[in-house]
């Protein structure tokens, strides 16, 4: 039996390239959060997002990719997934809430959420005869979270905050639930990317105003 590729070979692989530019995306974007550039920190967010949803279909039009390839992509996949929802999206929470302790729960049940989504697609994945997956996606999660920041202006900051972390937690909620969500392809993989991209432009007016 062949020993495995080093490490750094994978960062060859158009897919995992990528991943990993999603996965800088997330650092980007809590490290903007922190310095309370809230329009930068969404757009980061988005970026994370399109990153995710592109790395996917790149992957599989891939060729010469073996199980272990396969494999170290998709677990990649998964770990940059949780520090761009479940890691990066509490970190904005937490920011806007100046850090108090009250906002700890909210981040602490959104990175759980997003760990057991996750957790959960990894062993389980899609269901193929129904093209749906269980529980809100961790990618659709970002993409909801970053339109509410849009209220970060319009609304009062003591009423922002508010809305945001109900918001955050019902998408929690959605990410551990039983719904069906169907799988992204074709007009409806093109539209939700069109939305993000929409949501960081709106954002991005907000750096210029």
């Amino acid at each position: 039996m062949p020993p495995p590729r080093p490490i750094l070979s994978h960062v060859a692989d158009a897919a995992n390239l990528l991943t990993l530019c999603g996965l800088a995306s997330s650092v980007l974007a809590m490290l903007l959060a922190v310095r309370a550039e809230y329009a930068g920190a969404a757009i980061a967010l988005v970026a994370a997002f399109v990153f995710d949803v592109v790395d996917g279909p790149v992957a599989a039009r891939l060729t010469g990719r073996g199980p272990d390839e396969r494999a170290f992509g998709a677990n990649l996949d998964s770990l940059a997934d949780m520090v761009s929802a479940g890691v990066a999206l509490g970190v904005v929470i937490l920011a806007y809430g100046e850090f108090r302790v009250a906002y700890v729960a909210v981040a602490l049940l959104m990175a759980a959420a997003a760990a057991l989504r996750l957790s959960y697609f990894n062993v389980h994945g899609l269901e193929e005869d129904a093209g749906t997956y269980t529980g809100l996606p961790t990618d659709l999660a970002i993409i909801g979270f970053v339109a509410l920041m849009l209220l970060d202006g319009p609304l009062e900051l003591a009423a922002f905050r508010v809305v945001l972390s109900a918001g955050a937690l019902i998408l929690a909620g959605m990410m551990v639930s039983s719904l069906r969500i169907p799988k992204l392809t074709g007009r409806s993989y093109v539209a939700v990317i069109v939305a993000g991209l929409g949501l960081a432009a709106l954002h991005a007016a907000r750096l210029v105003v």
